[in-house]
């Protein structure tokens, strides 16, 4: 089953926002990019673990049985690879609030078997529809007995963004920042003078 064209869309335009915001963070704060390059990260293959697991299942084809079993389990491994090099990492300014971040996301997919996501599109027109959400293994349409569903994708962004993230997205996106500004602040010369005095 391939990636849906709204779904990917949104994740494009998440990652884009996220990005904008890190490199705006860092201009505006007179941050150096070759500070931000040189920050040290542990672990790096939890994280590139859990992402190609993720990416894995986009592109799987599964049942409807194999989605809940199967497909979710597999899910709830690559949040816990994700969550376990956040942790490695923890120490760096950033990824406290990335990790909270990821754990509402996993919080509320383990919760209730996947994301509970706002049934809302497009139509032809662009006009913006009550439109049925497509169960994947990641995602499914939103019930009135999910748990903790506020941390659902709910949030919707403007047009011509049309696209729909939840809390915990936008509090890793935070947490990007976060990382972005302490990871590009330049080190002193004072200081550094000082230490080789």
């Amino acid at each position: 089953m391939l990636v849906s064209q709204a779904r990917y869309r949104s994740a494009v335009w998440l990652l884009l926002f996220t990005v904008v915001s890190a490199v705006g963070v860092v201009l505006a704060t007179r941050g150096s990019f070759s500070a931000l390059m040189q920050v040290r990260v542990l672990a790096a293959w939890l994280l590139g673990a859990g992402l190609v697991v993720q990416i894995a299942l986009e592109y799987v084809d599964f049942s409807k049985s194999e989605i809940e079993t199967v497909g979710y389990a597999f899910l709830m491994v690559s949040y816990g690879l994700i969550l376990a090099f956040c942790w490695a990492n923890v120490s760096t300014r950033g990824f406290g609030v990335i990790s909270v971040g990821i754990a509402m996301n996993a919080l509320v997919i383990g919760l209730n078997v996947g994301m509970p996501t706002k049934p809302i599109g497009n139509d032809a027109s662009g006009n913006r529809v009550r439109k049925p959400v497509e169960q994947t293994v990641k995602h499914r349409q939103e019930r009135s007995d999910d748990l903790l569903g506020g941390l659902g994708d709910k949030i919707l962004f403007p047009r011509p963004f049309d696209t729909l993230v939840s809390f915990g997205d936008l509090v890793i996106a935070v947490g990007i920042c976060e990382l972005a500004y302490f990871a590009s602040r330049r080190r002193p010369t004072i200081e550094l003078a000082s230490r080789d005095a």
